[in-house]
């Protein structure tokens, strides 16, 4: 399939998932106003207020291990003078998108479990490295890593089929495509373009639409953004890892050599964070699929 075939194609699917996630109205006012210097915390709270699911998920965001504030944030009012308006913004737009991909139909070839605990992982780990090497980097990487693979989800939701034919190619001999080349051969474009393309029509950061779109591909992020993004494919491989209790690289996907050096990183630190990741995951898994971890009523 040509390139100008998949462009159209992605054009298409994203038009097709933008109705399908449709992202409330309020998400589009509230960054309004956050990038607003002229509004006041009040505006942005009565804004925001009018979607109290929506002020929840923001609040178990912030609230989480990534921003380990000293003080408990209980407000959006606080949220803003604790954690500032750039990181509010973040954690608005990845709440909102989170819960869109919540409502997506249930299906058995990634069921929400599975991609949670993945994302989870990949976010956790993803802002370990990044507490050792660029700590302001820490949340950015966390949201990615949380969001990283939305086009999978939407691929598995939209084209099951389809995506499970290019996952099983890839698994036909040692010497078989990658997952994604595979996606690319079956519709020629794979699951990281997607997410990185939605998330860009939707108007997300440009650094988490870099670390969703170049996940696999480090070496095609921006200069600016290259070192997260390349902690975010080292994340990655370090989630799949973790997910089957693993420390065997061959175990995990292939990463790109260079990324190492780019994100400052050394392997004993990502075998590391894989190994202090099994004890945080689960509480943020929760921030995402609310049912992981709620005790029984």
């Amino acid at each position: 399939m040509s390139d100008e075939t998949g462009f159209a194609s992605l054009e298409a699917r994203v038009e097709a998932a933008d109705r399908l996630l449709a992202m409330p109205q309020v998400v589009f006012e509230v960054s309004r106003l956050l990038d607003d210097d002229e509004s006041t915390q009040p505006q942005i709270a009565a804004a925001l207020g009018r979607d109290p699911g929506l002020v929840a998920h923001v609040l178990r965001l912030a609230n989480s291990p990534a921003y380990a504030p000293a003080r408990g944030v209980d407000s959006i009012e606080r949220a803003v003078a604790m954690l500032g308006r750039d990181v509010l913004q973040r954690l608005v737009v990845a709440s909102a998108v989170t819960r869109s991909m919540n409502t997506l139909p249930e299906q058995e070839r990634l069921p929400l479990e599975t991609f949670w605990r993945h994302s989870a992982y990949c976010a956790v780990i993803a802002r370990q490295l990044a507490q050792e090497v660029a700590p302001r980097a820490a949340g950015v990487v966390f949201l990615a890593g949380l969001l990283h693979d939305l086009g999978k989800l939407l691929l598995f939701s939209q084209s099951p089929e389809a995506a499970h034919r290019a996952f099983l190619a890839s698994l036909d001999t040692a010497q078989g495509p990658s997952p994604q080349a595979a996606e690319r051969e079956q519709m020629g474009f794979d699951h990281a373009r997607l997410g990185g393309a939605l998330a860009e029509r939707w108007g997300l950061p440009e650094a988490l639409v870099e670390g969703i779109a170049w996940h696999h591909d480090p070496l095609s992020a921006s200069d600016r953004h290259r070192p997260s993004v390349a902690l975010v494919h080292l994340a990655n491989t370090g989630a799949h890892l973790a997910e089957i209790d693993s420390r065997d690289w061959a175990d995990a996907p292939p990463l790109e050599e260079q990324a190492w050096a780019i994100a400052g990183v050394s392997p004993e630190m990502l075998l590391q964070a894989v190994e202090d990741a099994q004890h945080e995951v689960l509480a943020v898994q929760a921030l995402s699929d609310p049912e992981v971890g709620t005790p029984a009523g």
